[in-house]
């Protein structure tokens, strides 16, 4: 089981989320209001499951300023801020970047000209694997693979499918011996010995969920997630219309500091 991490970064939607980067064909219909509704009502679950929820001032300035896991990694102490593809959200990490310094021995920057997103990145017990996608580069990857090792982490690139945004959207982590996500991104050699949950008949949104403890937080309820619950696991459901309509899920919304 996932340890629960001692603080949890949050920022809820402006009236700016109406412009939030997605490919859903629901980006139009977008409310911010009822975002903020929906915001809230994950920052109320994911309260019990953090050590300290820090919620930051909602930006109109950047239109995807909710989804803070995006813009930083924390491993061991030390962070690594994003250096974003996407110009819109160039800059959202400064923010982020003063609330970390004090949680953490140290704050570092991808340096140009990689480029690399946090929803690209995912634990699985010592290796840290990154999805290779439209926003994340080979420069990138190469960066953060000396960066992780210097802590002790092995990386493994993996391929993000077309049509998908983040490896995280496509895969997550369920503990270190089980892993749930997209049949085809669960091929790869990194998967090989843990257990393996394929989504096949649920959509893309049932791969994306967060996990702490014995708690999974989901974005509706899917076929899949009675698979968790039959592995000791409680799934909450709250309702994160708004954001699948950003091409995003729980996991995007929530900077876990361990």
């Amino acid at each position: 089981m996932k340890n629960k991490p001692r603080h949890a970064i949050v920022r809820p939607p402006g009236d700016s989320f109406v412009r939030a980067v997605s490919d859903h064909p629901d980006q139009g219909k977008i409310d911010p209001k009822n975002a903020r509704r929906q915001h809230e009502n994950y920052r109320y679950i994911l309260e019990d499951l953090a050590g300290e929820l820090i919620e930051l001032p909602k930006s109109e300035r950047y239109p995807d300023a909710c989804f803070t896991q995006d813009t930083a990694i924390v491993l061991k102490d030390r962070a690594l801020l994003w250096r974003t593809a996407t110009p819109t959200r160039r800059g959202e990490e400064n923010a982020i970047a003063k609330r970390l310094a004090p949680l953490v021995d140290g704050v570092d920057t991808v340096p140009p000209p990689g480029t690399i997103e946090c929803g690209d990145m995912l634990l699985l017990g010592n290796t840290l694997l990154i999805g290779r996608s439209r926003r994340t580069t080979p420069s990138g990857i190469d960066f953060v693979t000396r960066w992780a090792g210097a802590l002790g982490y092995k990386v493994v690139p993996v391929e993000v499918p077309m049509g998908v945004l983040h490896l995280s959207t496509a895969v997550s982590v369920i503990h270190d011996g089980l892993v749930m996500g997209l049949p085809k991104v669960l091929e790869h050699p990194a998967f090989d010995r843990v257990n393996t949950l394929p989504v096949y008949d649920d959509p893309l949104a049932a791969c994306n969920v967060l996990v702490i403890g014995d708690r999974v937080i989901a974005s509706g309820e899917y076929q899949v997630h009675r698979q968790l619950e039959k592995e000791g696991f409680s799934v909450s459901t709250p309702d994160l219309s708004e954001f699948i309509r950003a091409d995003a899920g729980p996991t995007c919304l929530a900077l876990l500091v361990p």
